[in-house]
């Protein structure tokens, strides 16, 4: 009777040291587990644009202007070399200027309608600008002087976005505004295409394309380029607009001096070509060309204008100004 018992006392201890060893198996290989490389799915991303610039250019707006996803190098950057511009769909102009003097001249960054332009002035011949007025306009549509030579400005405001004007004095303040503009060439701010006479006529001249920039002459004359080139004249305060003449590659439009003043493409121009335009009582157009060398052509980011002997050229990042009709620029 003694052996039997002797025998299942030993197989007792053999039964639990088998599950032991099963358990510490099982122990070992869930820790091996634990150990196995982990796969993260990386957060969603926006797809890759493959238009977007691998690089950025060194290239600073103009205050109030925005930057561009494709800026325009400066003119110091390309005096070397020269990036071929496609004038094939001409750019509105975001820019304006309005010469006072050889010395003094205002310009702006337009805005739009939801957002305000920008206005400064230079009294050192374009070599620094301050802002001294700030406009609750945009766009800025038209600068000008008044009798008194002092500047107003024609922009949008309210939001209709309708035509506001304001005239300032000498130190900035303001002298006078009105919602109803009178006897001044303005574009309708919703409306570039849409010309206003200084009396009630209102008229769109570019059949078919887009108003460029307009100069004035007189109340009754004045002078606007399509973005095709054509060159649109008027002689009643524009109660009807006829087509003068043509000049493709056009960039810029300005007055000053008893003419209108055009920046853009020239023939046998390394730079900007500018012309300037007559325009007698009976329609007659007549004008001449200069070159700005080396300067870059930036659609959409030049403006042209003159006073007296001083023809101003706001171009890129760069301001030039000539005092002996076009022949010589001196960079500011």
């Amino acid at each position: 009777m003694l052996k039997p018992v002797r025998r299942k006392r030993r197989f007792l201890p053999l039964i639990g040291l088998t599950l032991l060893v099963a358990v510490n198996a099982a122990l070992v290989a869930l820790l091996l587990r634990s150990q196995l490389p982990v796969t993260v799915e990386p957060v969603s991303q926006p797809p890759f644009d493959s238009t977007s610039p691998t690089t950025s250019a060194n290239t600073s707006p103009a205050p109030g202007e925005p930057s561009s996803d494709s800026p325009t190098p400066s003119p110091s950057s390309t005096r070397t070399s020269k990036k071929k511009v496609d004038l094939t769909k001409v750019e509105r102009p975001t820019r304006l200027l309005f010469a006072a003097s050889t010395r003094t001249a205002w310009r702006a960054t337009a805005g739009d309608c939801q957002t305000q332009g920008r206005l400064e002035r230079s009294s050192n011949g374009g070599k620094s600008w301050q802002q001294v007025a700030k406009p609750a306009l945009g766009p800025i549509v038209r600068l000008g002087a008044e009798s008194d030579d002092n500047l107003y400005v024609i922009g949008g405001t309210g939001k209709d976005c309708s035509a506001y004007y304001i005239h300032y004095s000498a130190d900035g303040s303001i002298a006078e505004q009105t919602g109803a503009p009178q006897g001044h060439w303005y574009a309708d701010p919703t409306d570039p295409d849409e010309i206003q006479g200084p009396g009630p006529a209102k008229r769109r001249p570019c059949k078919g394309q887009h108003v460029l920039g307009l100069g004035s002459l007189s109340m009754s004359r004045a002078l606007l380029i399509c973005t095709d080139g054509s060159v649109m004249v008027t002689t009643n305060s524009g109660k009807s607009w006829k087509k003068a003449d043509k000049f493709v590659g056009t960039i810029a439009v300005g007055s000053g001096g008893g003419r209108v003043w055009t920046a853009g493409k020239g023939k046998k121009c390394d730079g900007i070509a500018v012309r300037s335009f007559s325009l007698t009582s009976a329609g007659k157009l007549s004008h001449s060309s200069r070159c700005a060398p080396d300067i870059q052509l930036s659609p959409g980011r030049t403006a042209i204008d003159a006073s007296g002997g001083a023809i101003w050229l706001w171009a890129g990042n760069e301001v030039q100004v000539s005092t002996d009709g076009g022949r010589t620029w001196k960079s500011r």
